[in-house]
């Protein structure tokens, strides 16, 4: 028997609705665009078990590979807050368990800067992924929201998988452990909300080709185009945004957008982005208590 089809995507966490028939959508201040800027501090395994799928995905003794991500952690970071402290953006930090656990200085300067810390994952080599059972990604989720809990002393509320990886259980299991938001699904210009089996789960989703790692550093972008990149995506969101709001996520990975020449573009994207009278710059938590209060 042929598996039963239903109108739009066929899986079971919400409804197609295209944009154009919803109501209007209107941000605070009567801005068109939300933006949220999400940096993600990570921890790049030197070793995996020979089981785990991302072991196949790098090399386990290669010194300049790893050590170019431990730059994001020790270097690249500081430079892109001192960028968005400039705009006065504050990000949304996506931290892993590994550095909740094991970079204290990080965990610091988060809680001085009031910042919102979503859950990230184990490591950036430790993925959710198709051959975990339901038991074993329960667990995983958990580890990861304790991390993060017992680091920041509050429980996150948003999460972003690495690799933005998922099973077909995970919004469930999300929710479940209190999870309210979601950036893995980069299928809408909007949030919305998803259906779970307990507690709330919304979605508010990622603009996947403003990724630094998916434009840029796998895309082959030149550092030039993610510039341009982001500035017309801002653009048109702006129009678009006029008649029903919008959201833009931007997601950073100081070991890449740190470093010195990229993070000139970085600068200047976000310099023209900021003169703009119609964006409301923000966290992913106040985006979403907004859409549930007003959609």
């Amino acid at each position: 028997m042929p598996e039963e089809k239903k109108v739009g995507q066929d899986n079971p966490y919400y409804d197609w609705s295209p944009i154009v028939t919803r109501k209007a959508l209107k941000w605070p201040n009567n801005a068109t665009v939300a933006l949220c800027v999400i940096v993600n501090l990570e921890h790049f395994d030197w070793d995996l078990p020979p089981d785990e799928p991302m072991a196949a995905k790098g090399p386990n003794r290669d010194e300049a590979f790893f050590s170019q991500h431990e730059y994001g952690n020790r270097v690249g970071v500081f430079r892109i807050l001192k960028i968005l402290d400039k705009y006065a953006i504050k990000p949304t930090i996506a931290m892993d368990q590994a550095v909740a656990e094991h970079y204290p200085f990080l965990v610091k300067e988060c809680k001085r800067r009031g910042l919102e810390v979503i859950a990230h994952g184990r490591t950036a080599r430790r993925v959710i992924h198709y051959k975990m059972s339901m038991d074993t990604e329960r667990a995983y989720i958990r580890q990861s929201i304790a991390a993060v809990t017992k680091a920041m002393g509050a429980r996150p509320v948003g999460w972003l998988g690495p690799e933005y990886q998922e099973t077909m259980s995970t919004p469930n299991l999300l929710a479940a452990e209190g999870i309210r938001y979601v950036c893995d699904w980069g299928n809408d210009e909007q949030p919305y909300r998803m259906k779970v089996s307990q507690g709330e789960l919304f979605s508010l989703g990622v603009n996947l080709d403003l990724d630094d790692i998916y434009c840029h550093y796998d895309g082959k972008r030149s550092i030039e185009e993610y510039q341009q990149i982001l500035t017309d995506t801002f653009e048109v969101l702006e129009r678009d945004g006029a008649k029903n709001g919008r959201v833009m996520v931007v997601n950073i990975h100081p070991w890449i957008m740190g470093w010195p020449w990229r993070s000139v573009y970085l600068d200047k994207a976000m310099a023209q982005i900021s003169q703009s009278k119609h964006v409301w710059k923000t966290s992913g938590r106040e985006i979403i208590d907004w859409y549930k209060a007003h959609s």
